[in-house]
């Protein structure tokens, strides 16, 4: 005996990695000549930062007033004044207070500070009023004391003084008065306060959110009209019918939150949000109007009002959405333009909105906001318009479905105007009143919580903020499609609807926005020019923020004080060239990326006066094809190869130069690989210089198209593609053409019979894989590069392995992999297959069984039969198909017979390693 036996190891076979097969082929194709980088890099910057006066508070900002140069900010606990830079001069604390049921408002309550049901409690400030018939005063209303207001008067010498002279706005019950408590003006669920001043009385008008925890003696009402009182120690209520209250019965399962309040004219309006009747669980957006002077509100209507996008689609059909819940309101005239427009004069108020879509069933809004105006004037007559024609109903909220007051009344029907007579209508519109979005949807995946409009020249031009604290700008048209020229991130907090606009006809007009416990002035004219980062862009910035092009930044004059600055011209940017080479025969397709290309300042794309040189030739300028981001053009010929030739694109006098394209000459210099079956299918690597230049790359094996791969990379030298399908197994020739450059490989490709897979042996293979399957067939050394697919139906997955050729031009040999991983309990039945490159075999059954367990302690050893050596290995679970795989293995060469007996396995070792007298190594080899 030769050789010396080594203990029996498993030692693992690294196969080709385990995965999904895809049968079909991806063309990819080119994506130059999209400019899509360019054109990101010339839109407008929104993470730009601009340095704003701020002034940030202790507490929450609820409300702003601005009146006489001074600031007033209503906050939590504090009332702030500020000068016009935000500086703060002084503070008037409002809170907290301490509450207690024996203590009426405005009594100091500190001698009750011990007692149990004493409780201090933060005051929100509810309303921020200003009244001046009387005194020049301010009036807070808070969250405490049942919603009481107090008056702070307001000296002439000294605004910021607003503690010297603070009064309480309550006064007690009286016996015998009625328990209407008109003191109690604000709820601290939300409210809205509207002041005015008619022949000289002051009245407030209040909406309130009202539920049925507010208890007398703080009664508070849902809406309502009150008189402040001569005396300024509180306010009445001129008849029991100053006010309309939801039925206790509704005040928990209907809610009204008045959102906005304004008066026009004769008539006070409410924004509100409230479900669509009773029974319903869907919200919508009311206007309610009724006269200044009506005392008993016997004029009051409400109407829905509905702000919708509308997008024509295929075949004529509209795709209509509803933009259900109003979120902030601001009333304001329009610009010159928008006058035009919409029909309407200079003196005309519009109301602008800002809606978003709703959840179902809800009033919280969702990331999809629109905005809509509409003229008072236009929402007087379809009041009236809808009066007329009876489209209306009773109250059910105020009065119930089923009071007398709705089934035996009788409907006044004009309008039209407020008369003193007795008319009464007190009635719900129940059409709505519709309006489009002015944006067309551009705002559909943002939540807009403010809304602000001001004038400039004879632009209109609203201010808008979102839910996470982004202010933008944009000019309000009917005409013309617009886009914000003014977004960029004020704070992390939302916008409030709380804003205030300081007009002027000089540049120093601006807005007070509130975002939590902040407060920022910003100019009307913009906060800057910074975020244009685009020449183009630029100078098509509205005229009023007076931007201009100095020194490859927007800025506006005074910040330009050393360079050029302009507002006429602007020289295109090239920011990058696709291809950067090109055959030196012509004729490629140019795309020169950048921006501020064919600039005019009517915003439209001019190329007139536009030319492009390659080399002090021109290449022909494509205009259908081209835009503001990118030229295409047709590339000259060239006499011979050039790399970095000078180039540029003139716009009149001026010239914008870059050298980063070269002329270059193609060359094939191989194939590989030079055969596959004539099915085609076969992974075709063409090799060369300056195979991917050019645009457009096409292959041909004979007159057949070669199917590209993936697209080029500049620095690769090679080009591959899927052969096509030929009818005939002969010699064909390999063109490739790029653009209108065409080279020939001096090589060919021959196309062979198509392979067939006649058997496979072993038809196992132990769970650890490893084992060698040997394929038999016809014409299988017709590909390079043959594929084993296992596939298991109990996973839904395939396996593939790459194969190698034999000596024998019929055979294959593959290498199962290990689907151990899997916990998988064998045997289990899967299916093989081959692939050919684009031909693949019949299905074969293929089985796992268990691995083999081999008594690792007792030692293999050697008998003789005949003049053969066998050695015997004992163990169990030995499949007598599987372990024909070459799964084992005696000093790393295979047994030259194997036999199974029932408890060990015979092999017969080759000759040649026992004549090395070695120590042999025992193997069973298997697949990671």
């Amino acid at each position: 005996m030769g050789g010396l036996i080594k203990a029996l190891t498993m030692k693992p076979f690294t196969a080709y990695p385990s995965g999904f097969i895809v049968f079909l082929f991806t063309l990819l194709q080119r994506s130059h000549g999209q400019c899509k980088e360019a054109a990101k890099k010339s839109e407008m910057n929104f993470s730009v930062k601009y340095d704003l006066p701020n002034f940030i508070a202790e507490t929450p900002i609820q409300n702003v007033v601005l009146y006489k140069h001074h600031v007033y900010v209503g906050a939590v606990n504090k009332i702030y004044v500020l000068n016009e830079t935000l500086q703060n001069i002084s503070v008037y604390k409002t809170g907290p207070v301490l509450e207690n049921p024996d203590c009426v408002p405005c009594e100091d309550c500190r001698d009750k500070a011990n007692l149990s049901n004493s409780v201090w409690k933060d005051n929100v400030n509810m309303a921020l009023l200003l009244e001046t018939y009387y005194d020049d005063q301010l009036i807070s209303c808070g969250s405490v004391s049942g919603g009481i207001c107090h008056r702070h008067i307001i000296h002439p010498d000294n605004p910021a003084d607003i503690e010297s002279e603070v009064h309480c706005m309550y006064s007690p019950r009286v016996d015998g008065e009625a328990d209407n408590c008109p003191d109690c003006v604000v709820s601290p669920l939300g409210t809205k306060v509207l002041v005015t001043e008619k022949d000289r009385f002051v009245n407030f008008f209040v909406g309130n959110t009202v539920t049925s925890t507010f208890q007398p003696p703080y009664v508070l009402h849902s809406i309502s009209v009150r008189r402040l009182k001569e005396t300024q120690d509180g306010f009445e209520f001129l008849t029991d019918q100053s006010y309309i209250d939801i039925l206790p019965q509704f005040r928990d399962s209907y809610p009204i939150r008045y959102v906005h309040a304004f008066e026009n004219d004769h008539f006070v309006y409410f924004l509100t949000v409230q479900r669509e009747t009773l029974d319903s669980q869907a919200f919508h957006t009311r206007i309610i109007r009724f006269c200044t002077l009506d005392s008993e509100m016997r004029s009051y209507m409400e109407m829905p009002l509905e702000c919708i996008f509308t997008e024509k689609r295929r075949k004529r059909s509209i795709r209509k959405e509803v933009f259900n819940i109003l979120q902030a309101a601001y009333v304001s005239k329009p610009g010159a333009a928008l006058a035009h427009e919409m029909g309407l004069g200079l003196n005309d108020d519009i109301l602008y909105g800002v809606f978003a879509q709703s959840k179902p069933d809800s009033s919280e809004p969702t990331k999809r906001s629109a905005v809509c105006a509409v003229s008072v004037r236009t929402i007087n007559e379809f009041f009236n318009k809808i009066v007329d024609k009876q489209n209306m109903k009773c109250l059910h909220h105020f009065y119930g479905k089923e009071s007398k007051y709705c089934l035996n009344r009788a409907f006044s029907r004009n309008a039209s105007y407020c008369r003193a007579q007795d008319d009464e209508y007190r009635l719900e519109v129940t059409t709505p009143l519709q309006r489009v979005d002015l944006f067309m949807g551009q705002f559909n995946s943002v939540l807009l919580t403010s809304i602000s409009v001001f004038t400039k020249q004879n632009l209109t031009i609203a201010n808008l903020g979102t839910s996470e604290g982004r202010f933008m700008q944009i000019v309000v048209s009917r005409s013309e499609p617009t886009a914000p020229h003014v977004s960029f991130q004020l704070d992390s907090h939302p916008v409030s609807p709380q804003v205030v606009v300081k007009n002027s006809l000089a540049d120093d007009g601006y807005t007070l926005v509130v975002t939590g416990e902040k407060i920022t002035k910003i100019p009307l004219k913009g906060p800057g020019c910074h975020h244009f980062r685009s020449c183009s862009q630029c100078l098509l910035a509205p005229a009023f923020m007076q931007c201009g092009w100095c020194s490859q930044q927007c800025l506006r004059s005074p910040e330009c004080p050393n360079s050029t600055w302009t507002q006429d011209t602007c020289l295109p940017r090239v920011y990058e060239i696709l291809p950067s080479s090109a055959p030196i025969e012509g004729g490629t397709k140019l795309t020169l990326c950048g921006w501020d290309f064919g600039f005019s300042k009517n915003n439209r794309f001019e190329l007139k006066n536009t030319v492009v040189h390659i080399g002090g030739k021109v290449c022909a300028l494509e205009a259908k094809s081209s835009n503001k981001n990118k030229l295409e053009c047709t590339v000259p010929a060239a006499k011979s190869p050039g790399f970095n030739i000078s180039s540029s694109v003139s716009v009149g006098h001026g010239k914008t130069l870059f050298n980063t394209f070269s002329y270059v000459n193609p060359v094939i210099t191989s194939i590989s690989p030079t055969y596959g079956p004539k099915s085609g299918g076969t992974l075709l690597t063409v090799a060369g210089k300056y195979l991917r230049s050019g645009k457009s790359i096409r292959i041909f094996v004979g007159e057949q198209p070669c199917t590209l791969k993936s697209p080029p990379s500049i620095l690769a030298s090679t080009v591959e593609c899927y052969t096509p399908a030929q009818q005939i197994p002969q010699e064909y020739r390999v063109r490739m053409e790029i653009d209108g450059a065409i080279r020939n490989a001096s090589s060919h490709f021959t196309y062979r019979e198509d392979p067939v897979v006649l058997k496979i042996h072993p038809s196992k293979s132990f769970l650890s894989g490893g084992s060698t399957i040997t394929a038999e067939g016809i014409n299988l050394n017709s590909v390079c590069f043959p594929q084993m697919v296992i596939t298991v139906p109990k996973l839904g997955m395939n396996f593939s392995v790459a194969c190698s050729h034999r000596s024998s031009s019929e055979i294959i040999c593959c290498t199962t992999p290990s689907l151990k991983v899997f916990n998988l309990q064998p045997p289990f039945v899967t299916k093989v297959f081959f692939i050919f490159d684009g031909v693949s075999s019949l299905y074969f059954d293929f089985d796992y069984v268990n691995n083999p367990v081999f008594k690792h302690f007792e030692k293999p050893v050697f008998i003789s039969r005949g003049n053969q050596n066998v050695l015997e290995i004992k163990g169990n679970y030995i499949d007598s198909e599987a372990v024909k795989g070459e799964v084992l293995k005696v000093g790393n060469k295979s047994c030259e017979n194997l036999l199974l007996q029932s408890e060990s396995i015979l092999c017969t070792v080759p000759s040649d390693l026992l004549k090395s007298n070695s120590e042999l190594n025992i193997e069973i080899w298997e697949a990671t």
